[in-house]
């Protein structure tokens, strides 16, 4: 009895210690951090800015999406010509599932004429694309509309071919405020 008794504690201390010993811990998965945010979107965008003959510029964690006015708009008017629907109407598609982006919209001229004008035709140019953009389903919450009217040109304007390059749409993407703020 006394044989028994002295098996039963000692099974029972096997046990006890056999359940309380730590099973051994694997190492911590380590995951790669995310591409910085203008990175997951470069290569797409400049695919369809090529496509579409557009240009698109980098500088950091912005992107410019570039429109010309030539062959986009009505040479007279701020209305887009069908040619130009189809291209931001790409454009759209791919901005528009995208939670992490916001957007402005911004219209630029040349320097001929009243400077009054210039800047309310930038803005209707601004306008029309956002309007395009947003029938694509872009979210107006993240969209800002500007006009620079003549105020930046990237060329000069006493030729015709720098006039043309001044006259232009850009949307600048940037990571939206919310998201990089909660990233840090």
């Amino acid at each position: 009895m006394k044989t028994a008794h002295a098996l039963a504690i000692l099974s029972l201390a096997l046990l006890t210690s056999a359940c309380s010993s730590k099973a051994p811990v694997a190492p911590p998965v380590v995951q790669a951090a995310p591409p910085p945010w203008a990175e997951s979107r470069i290569a797409h965008l400049s695919s369809i800015a090529a496509e579409q003959g557009f240009e698109i510029e980098r500088e950091g964690e912005q992107i410019r999406l570039i429109i010309p006015v030539a062959g986009n708009f009505h040479p007279k008017r701020t209305l887009l010509l069908p040619s130009g629907l189809v291209p931001l109407s790409k454009v759209a598609q791919a901005l528009k599932d995208d939670v992490d982006s916001q957007y402005s919209v911004i219209g630029h001229s040349d320097s001929s004429g009243d400077a009054d004008i210039n800047h309310q035709l930038s803005m209707e140019r601004a306008q029309a694309v956002a309007s395009v953009l947003m029938l694509g389903g872009v979210s107006r919450q993240r969209m800002h509309l500007r006009s620079m009217g003549e105020a930046q040109p990237r060329a000069d304007n006493n030729t015709p071919t720098g006039q043309e390059l001044n006259r232009r749409v850009e949307i600048l993407l940037t990571p939206y405020p919310t998201r990089v703020a909660s990233a840090n």
